[in-house]
């Protein structure tokens, strides 16, 4: 199953070493497969040291993949693409017209075409991802330690 992370939970799995230590079996033995974006990676590489450090090593167990989308001021050029109309529909749709969604909805768009599963904290984002009709699972962080059992 592939798996994408929103950025709030990696700090629960900092938090919880023993879903860490789960994480990465199921990593290990393939059942789970993490991917990320650059998105993730430049909103914990903002967090504070030493918090930062172990944010940084649940990234590392993530591929990398670029954004379905791009936004400016927030996409790595070299590591988006520039999306479909369907795409840019529903990052336009997630964003409502405020950048500040910029983020979350280049995640969700994402997620919708590299992973099966988005795994957030923010109900909200959930909440706008079901009324968009963006096509990935959005799983609770809940739903995401019961998954790894």
């Amino acid at each position: 199953m592939r798996i994408m992370l929103d950025s709030n939970v990696h700090d629960l799995i900092a938090a919880d070493q023993a879903v860490l230590r789960v994480l990465r079996e199921r990593i290990a033995e393939g059942s789970i497969k993490l991917v990320s974006t650059h998105v993730q990676r430049d909103e914990l590489s903002r967090a504070p040291e030493p918090k930062r450090a172990a944010l940084m090593a649940i990234y590392g167990l993530t591929e990398n993949v670029s954004t379905a989308g791009a936004v400016w001021d927030v996409s790595s050029w070299d590591e988006c693409s520039w999306g479909s109309d369907e795409g840019n529909a529903s990052i336009a749709a997630l964003t409502g017209g405020n950048a500040k969604h910029a983020e979350d909805a280049l995640i969700a768009a994402t997620a919708s075409c590299e992973a099966d599963v988005l795994v957030t904290n923010e109900t909200r984002l959930a909440a706008k991802i079901r009324r968009a009709n963006i096509s990935v699972k959005v799983w609770s962080w809940g739903e995401f330690v019961a998954s790894l059992r």
